[in-house]
């Protein structure tokens, strides 16, 4: 089960689950999501994924560049990625209750918490109190 995810200075959470690996054109699936209803431009930290520089992506980006623009994270730098904190945060909690004895009860666990913790933005917000990513909270 894979998930993909993006975080907030505001508090804001938005998360898509997948099967196998991500590609280029799931991220755009996301990305189309993403900026739906935005009403203003997203500025989004990613990671070096293989699949954020496809040649799928890079036509999305140039045709929604008024929309949505992407920052590259150094590689190797998962400490200043806002949106790994709500990894830790997922794998910290998702077995909490005990480990889910299918795909499904994991699946479920997984949106279960993802919605539960979009209703509380000042636990998202906190994320960017960590000083490696304090470049990206609020000012």
């Amino acid at each position: 089960m894979n998930m993909i995810a993006t975080v907030t200075n505001e508090g804001k959470l938005r998360f898509m689950r997948y099967d196998g690996t991500m590609s280029g054109a799931l991220f755009v699936l996301f990305l189309t999501r993403l900026v739906a209803g935005a009403t203003r431009k997203i500025m989004l930290i990613v990671d070096r994924l293989k699949a954020h520089a496809s040649e799928a992506v890079q036509v999305w980006l140039y045709e929604h560049q008024e929309q949505l623009e992407i920052v590259g994270l150094p590689r190797y730098a998962p400490a200043r990625n806002p949106e790994e904190y709500l990894n830790n945060d997922v794998k910290g909690n998702l077995n909490r209750d005990g480990p889910a004895q299918t795909k499904e009860a994991l699946t479920g666990k997984m949106r279960s918490f993802m919605h539960r913790l979009s209703k509380l933005p000042e636990h998202v917000e906190a994320y960017f109190e960590h000083p490696k990513v304090a470049y990206a909270a609020s000012q």
